[in-house]
């Protein structure tokens, strides 16, 4: 990726998982290994949940497995902030990132060799009424540290970060939501039902680090000038109007906003009527509509984007380079605005995934 190729190696070694605390959730966090330039962190959720007794099973949450993570939050020092989303969120961005396949995607099968369909990694089976014993959900997604970018018809990794500096660490914390909880929520993996006894059988967050090996010589180090972080942000909206500023932070490469009604269930496409990017005195280069939207998706990606997800994707726009993404620190007044036809009141999960300047942080 840098310099001469043979001065490094491309590691890939698993962390502790993180166990859930308890039924009800909690907290947990755990510090990287201090070695390597950290390139990507690999994530696979198991639910454990034990179920006995139930009259009528209960229901899952919309947000899918991952919505037993209230917030997973990447940080170094405690200070920068890497990644924080919410497990919705980090759902959607998984989707966003890889345009060569779904995560949700059905799994693949060959019966010419006669090997018949695969494990699904991601799993969420429904709880029937007279269900009992162990039910599984999990869900795998990463995240990449390291972008390629196109600069000048070369490409370069930007993003990388260094875990063998002893003056930073990297942590992760996560904030889980209940496992189960006996209210209806939709922050909860399951919830509701009847006459139900359950328990927690070893949920865990597993974690797997890849991370380049840092070279002897220095003049082969990548460049560490910029992170690139993934964050997520929550508004309230009302009168069928919604309005994002987006704060002035680095290079923006990616805008993904999730639009929910009162109730927290996604809005569709169709109820999108405009989503505009604004900046200055009112310029405004972006103004389509949820339907537009989601047809650039779907030539994009080959499938429909998440309910209730419009993206605006200045990196893809740039094919890989810098030329098209937007400096935050620049345009004055910047800022997403949203109307929708039907839906009055509701929330708006913005997730801003940018690179950003931290030569002095490391």
């Amino acid at each position: 990726m840098w310099g001469d190729p043979g001065v490094t190696e491309l590691m890939q070694l698993s962390e502790n998982p993180v166990a859930l605390p308890a039924l009800s959730g909690g907290q947990k966090s755990v510090t990287l290994a201090r070695a390597g330039f950290l390139k990507k962190l690999r994530f696979w959720m198991k639910n454990e949940l034990t179920v006995s007794a139930n009259t009528t099973g209960p229901g899952k949450s919309p947000y899918g497995p991952l919505a037993g993570i209230q917030n997973i939050a990447i940080k170094a020092n405690g200070q920068i902030d890497l990644v924080n989303l919410s497990g919705l969120g980090a759902t959607v961005y998984n989707e966003v990132q890889n345009r060569d396949g779904s995560v949700l995607a059905h799994p693949a099968q060959d019966t010419a060799l006669n090997v018949g369909e695969s494990a699904a990694l991601a799993t969420y089976p429904a709880i029937g009424d007279t269900d009992t014993g162990d039910i599984e959900s999990t869900y795998p997604f990463e995240f990449n540290f390291a972008l390629p970018v196109n600069i000048r018809g070369r490409m370069e990794e930007i993003g990388l970060w260094m875990l063998q500096n002893q003056a930073i660490d990297v942590n992760i914390n996560v904030n889980f939501n209940p496992l189960y909880a006996a209210t209806a929520s939709y922050d909860a993996v399951y919830s509701g039902g009847t006459g139900i006894t359950a328990a927690d059988n070893g949920s865990e967050l597993q974690i797997e680090r890849e991370l380049y090996e840092v070279p002897a010589d220095p003049k082969n180090f990548p460049r560490l000038d910029w992170a690139h972080q993934i964050i997520e942000y929550t508004q309230t909206f009302t009168g069928n109007f919604a309005r994002f500023e987006i704060p002035r932070s680095g290079l923006l490469l990616r805008a993904i906003v999730i639009s929910l009604d009162s109730n927290g269930d996604p809005i569709g496409y169709d109820d999108l009527s405009s989503l505009k990017w604004i900046y200055g005195a009112n310029r405004t280069p972006i103004n389509r509509a949820g339907d537009k939207l989601a047809a650039e998706y779907l030539q994009d990606y080959n499938r429909q984007p998440p309910a209730g997800v419009s993206v605006l994707d200045f990196y893809k726009w740039g094919e890989q380079g810098l030329k098209l993404v937007k400096d935050t620190e620049v345009l004055a007044n910047l800022r997403l605005e949203s109307n929708f036809a039907t839906t009055a009141t509701g929330s708006q999960r913005i997730i801003l995934d940018r690179l950003y300047p931290v030569a002095a942080a490391q």
